[in-house]
């Protein structure tokens, strides 16, 4: 490999089923001068074998196998392994890229963080997407005037990527990485979540450039951990971390990313008191849970009955959370019935 000025890294557990075409998609780009670490995080289905299988083919990729040790922990082993003064770019082992997301995204590497929009797609349509970046729009900004952006896309084509789907030039994650790490100890199963990293990476960066074009399609499928209606230790640490950035966005003053993130907040914490009703067969931790999303509810809930809401559909969606607190069993049947017993079998 002659030259490389970006390290792509993947962490992976049983991702077997998907990760041939995500691979491909990433050994078609037309920008070449990249290594590819796939860190297999514990796999237990055929995720070696394919890892191995493409490292053979092309002297960019470096394999990892290491013991299951969470995704944050796969991501760090990545990092660490990266050659020096890289730019450094985390992927999903599911998803798909435009052949030319790496080459438009290099074009700014001096930039502290550069994002691309994505599009959530349904598995089954996934390999038919039709990408189009012929016209892309480039801004420059802070992450702070992001932010609104990042939590509700509004007028850009798709999602804004959230730390994943996000390029961070070497020397600012070298300094989040040192304080993203202080936060270990209250997310210790996984100190690089997604939804932890991401605002705050974004608030502490001067200079970001957002590629407003539609990048990558996210993959939708039930196989997604944060789809699987069992309660896990992932689903429990996405409620606390939402609950840390809204005590996070209340600290740094950022009023606009609070009022955006409260109904999500709601979202998740309702997700995870549903699956525990529904899922849950342990009633020590069933109760445990209950209790713990009653403390979250109400902490804010004088903030979300005064919370303005500008479209019919968030009205609504604030009407079904605060229908929670007036009658668990009505909401239970209802709305939590039809939003993942209904709607998540119709988007997969």
């Amino acid at each position: 490999m002659e030259q490389c000025d970006l390290s792509v890294i993947i962490p992976i557990y049983n991702g077997g089923r998907f990760l041939k075409s995500t691979l491909d998609s990433i050994l078609g780009q037309t920008y070449r001068n990249y290594e590819l670490i796939l860190v297999d995080d514990g796999s237990t289905d055929n995720t070696s074998v394919i890892c191995d299988e493409y490292s053979k083919k092309d002297e960019r990729i470096k394999v990892l196998h290491q013991k299951n040790g969470g995704m944050s922990n796969a991501r760090d082993n990545g990092y660490k392994t990266a050659l020096n003064n890289t730019s450094i770019l985390f992927l999903d082992a599911d998803d798909i890229f435009v052949e030319n997301m790496f080459e438009d995204m290099m074009k700014h590497k001096d930039a502290e963080i550069v994002c691309i929009c994505y599009k959530n797609v349904n598995t089954d349509k996934i390999m038919s997407y039709q990408f189009d970046v012929s016209v892309v729009k480039t801004e420059q900004m802070t992450g702070k005037e992001l932010m609104p952006r990042y939590l509700e896309p509004g007028d850009s084509m798709g999602k804004v990527g959230n730390f994943v789907g996000m390029m961070f030039s070497r020397e600012f994650y070298k300094k989040m990485d040192s304080i993203i790490r202080a936060a270990q100890n209250i997310l210790p199963q996984n100190y690089l979540n997604d939804v932890y990293c991401g605002p705050r990476f974004l608030m502490n960066a001067n200079r970001v450039v957002l590629l407003d074009g539609i990048y990558m399609a996210h993959r939708i499928s039930k196989y997604t951990d944060s789809r699987l209606m069992k309660p896990n230790d992932l689903h429990y640490e996405l409620a606390l971390a939402n609950k840390m950035n809204i005590e996070y966005y209340k600290s740094c003053n950022c009023d606009v990313a609070y009022d955006e993130h409260l109904i999500g907040f709601y979202l998740v914490i309702l997700k995870l008191w549903y699956q525990a009703v529904t899922r849950e067969k342990d009633d020590s931790k069933k109760r445990r849970c209950v209790e713990m999303i009653d403390d979250y509810y109400n902490e804010y809930y004088n903030e979300l009955k005064e919370l303005k809401c500008n479209s019919f559909n968030d009205k609504m969606i604030k009407g079904s959370i605060m229908l929670w607190k007036i009658n668990k069993s009505l909401w239970r049947f209802t709305v939590g019935t039809l939003r993942y017993e209904v709607m998540y079998r119709l988007q997969v």
